[in-house]
């Protein structure tokens, strides 16, 4: 007989228990459901807010400084601005040719050379960027390492504005024999001259 109780099914209170169990569990997770995913709504909707105020918060500073800005010294820097463009070719021979006088300096020789290319485009309107390489090779120093960065240093602090591109090292085991740098000059676009 306890066999025969043991095999037969849950009765019907057991089946509405079970029921009721369920529903309920469905019911729990329906609500974690509906309620997490509001929960990331609601989070979104704070983090959408908080980056339009910070954008404001921008915006106003940006106005602020506009309204505050000085004619004269923008002209200053439209000025100072104006001096590190390169103005010419033969200002680009003598920039180039200061660069030689420095190298000499630091036991340094230097050749450089003025790259052909096709219409190059830039950033900004009226500007023209000319490619160049430099080779500089030791003199009688024994320290080139030292002469190269600083020759590096020079060349990235003083004069126009350049953009590096590669710079190249090479050596024979005991010491570095040669720096090739490969660099674009900005210089003011000459509606006459073409590269």
């Amino acid at each position: 007989m306890n066999r025969m109780t043991w095999m037969k099914g849950p009765d019907r209170q057991q089946m509405k228990i079970i029921g009721v169990t369920f529903l309920l569990l469905c019911s729990v997770t329906a609500i974690i459901w509906m309620s997490a995913d509001k929960f990331f709504r609601i989070q979104d909707s704070k983090d959408h807010i908080q980056a339009t105020i910070a954008l404001e918060q921008e915006v106003f500073q940006l106005r602020s400084q506009y309204l505050e800005a000085d004619s004269t010294s923008l002209m200053a820097d439209l000025k100072s601005a104006d001096q590190l463009l390169i103005q010419s070719f033969p200002h680009l021979a003598q920039w180039a040719q200061d660069l030689q006088q420095q190298g000499k300096q630091w036991g340094l020789k230097m050749q450089y050379r003025i790259l052909k290319t096709q219409k190059t485009t830039t950033p900004v309107e009226g500007l023209t960027v000319i490619p160049m390489t430099i080779h500089v090779i030791p003199g009688e120093t024994p320290h080139v390492y030292r002469a190269y960065l600083q020759f590096l240093r020079t060349l990235e602090q003083t004069g126009p504005r350049i953009d590096i591109q590669e710079v190249i090292v090479t050596g024979d085991g005991k010491q570095a024999t040669h720096l090739t740098i490969g660099l674009s000059v900005w210089m003011k676009t000459l509606d006459s001259v073409e590269l």
